[in-house]
């Protein structure tokens, strides 16, 4: 019989027994059920990163975008406007290196640092304001100069990283926009900006400056400004804030203590009058009356008649017990015979109405107690509320001065900036006469802002699962056992017969 050793399987090359790869040869299968069965390992590598990239995501802050609109043209366009109308208008070649040029300008440096020195960099720039306000406190006076420029500059950087510019091919419009954490902001600085840029053109160009009614606006304006402040300034000092409601108050509640004064007054005074029609009365009624009188004279006559009659039993009228009767009957005759009235007990008790009275009396005197301390107490209000307008009366002349200068001053932008809307100004940015850019979408404040929150942390939720996948295939490849029958039947290239779970 031939050793089983010699065969064999189904005829081929013969496979030493105690030969076996040195790993496993894993299929899909394989891997997904190693994946699994790490699935805890690669939730513990995941949620950490997952939660750092989370907590990174939402400490992203939140920035608005002001976006407008310029409209660039060459000069024989400037001249024929009307063919902009014509969809077939083709800019031709010269145009693009006319906005490139315009481009050009927009990012200069020179553009943003006369638009940052157009607001106060803590506005803009907070940190960078704090920054340079504690660097001042700590140098020489004879560098403050420096320091001043050096954070300037870095405001400049900071602007011109947040402000952009593009033009797509083809195409006359330029793209502008800037970001900041203030929609306001935002707004006010690309406004700044566009006309900062619109000067410069005219300086390059040899157009005009600056629209002398736009100038005049601005200085109005800063007026009304200083006007206003002025007003702020009054009311703060005077702890008022409000002048014309505070003293539209005031005014109620004078006209509303007055009439409950005057309603305690006379109640007052009837209250008084009962009280003292009261008083006559109890003086009158007596506080006491006779409840009943109990007189027995008649019933002691019937009952000495009575024994008498039972005494003439035993003994003869002669007798000295009967005659004391008729002594004793003789007097009582005699004394009711003298009175006109019942004599007896009298039972004597309180007289309802003097009750009634003095209740009355006590209620009325309790009344005008009370109506005395509210007449005190409302007098001492109306003096407040009196003391508080006679000093809104003599503040009043200023406080008219201060509002009829403001008032003036608006009156003043109001008629420039119609003036300017009947030249035919855009936003204080453009020129009188014809030029090759136009403001086609002035700057608006943002209303919908935006952040890196979602990018950053979808971008971790990735790094996190791919990083988890890494170590679940690093534990899947490092494994030398066999995940299933058919891993073993590919590893050695024999058949499987059977396979058993690990008890």
């Amino acid at each position: 019989m031939a050793d089983l050793a010699d065969w064999g399987p189904s005829g081929g090359v013969q496979v030493d027994a105690g030969y076996a790869p040195a790993r496993p040869r894993l299929g899909l299968a394989e891997i997904i059920l190693h994946l699994w069965r790490a699935k805890w390992l690669m939730l513990l590598i995941a949620l950490p990163i997952f939660a750092v990239g989370l907590f990174v995501a939402l400490q992203m802050p939140k920035t608005f975008e002001s976006r407008s609109a310029l409209y660039v043209t060459s000069g024989d366009e400037v001249r024929s406007i009307s063919i902009l109308s014509d969809p077939s208008f083709d800019p031709g070649p010269g145009i693009q290196e006319v906005i490139q040029g315009e481009l050009e300008i927009l990012q200069t440096q020179l553009v943003a640092e006369r638009t940052l020195a157009r607001f106060p960099l803590d506005r803009i720039y907070p940190d960078l304001a704090a920054a340079r306000d504690k660097d001042l406190a700590n140098v020489d006076s004879t560098l403050r100069g420096a320091v001043e420029f050096k954070y300037h500059q870095k405001g400049v950087e900071a602007l011109r990283d947040d402000f952009w510019a593009s033009a797509s091919p083809n195409s006359n419009i330029i793209s502008v926009a800037f970001k900041h954490k203030d929609p306001k902001v935002a707004s006010e600085i690309l406004n700044a900006a566009l006309a900062v840029y619109m000067q410069r053109r005219a300086e390059l160009f040899g157009r005009r400056p600056v629209d002398q009614l736009r100038a005049e606006r601005k200085r109005i304006e800063g007026e009304l400004l200083t006007a206003e402040g002025a007003i702020t300034e009054f009311l703060n000092e005077k702890n008022i804030r409000d002048f014309a409601s505070e003293r539209s108050t005031a005014q109620s509640l004078y006209s509303a203590i007055s009439n409950e004064l005057f309603s305690v007054q006379a109640r007052a005074s009837a209250v008084a009058g009962q009280l003292s029609r009261t008083r006559v009365q109890l003086t009158e009624t007596p506080a006491e009356r006779d409840l009943y009188v109990e007189d027995s004279s008649a019933q002691q006559l019937r009952a000495l008649e009575i024994e008498r009659n039972q005494a003439l039993v035993n003994y003869t009228p002669e007798s000295r017990r009967v005659q004391a009767i008729d002594r004793r009957i003789a007097e009582l005759r005699a004394f009711l015979a003298d009175q006109n009235t019942l004599v007896g007990t009298v039972r004597r008790g309180p007289n309802p109405t003097y009750q009634a009275l003095e209740s009355s009396f006590n209620s009325f005197e309790a009344e005008a107690e009370s109506l005395r301390g509210q007449e005190a107490e409302l007098r001492r209000q109306l003096q407040a509320v009196e003391a508080k307008l006679n000093r809104f009366t003599e503040l009043e002349p200023e406080w008219n001065e201060l509002i009829r200068n403001r008032d003036l001053i608006e009156t003043s932008v109001r008629t420039i900036a119609e003036q300017e809307q009947r030249e035919g100004t855009v936003a204080g940015l453009a020129a009188q006469e014809a030029d090759s850019v136009k403001v086609t979408e002035p700057p608006t404040i943002p209303i919908e802002g935006s952040s890196l929150k979602l990018p950053v942390a979808a971008l971790s939720l990735l790094f996190a699962g791919f990083t988890a996948l890494i170590f679940g295939l690093l534990s899947a490849f490092s494994k030398r056992g066999f995940a299933t029958p058919s891993s073993l039947q590919s590893t050695v290239g024999l058949p499987v017969l059977g396979a058993g779970r690990r008890s």
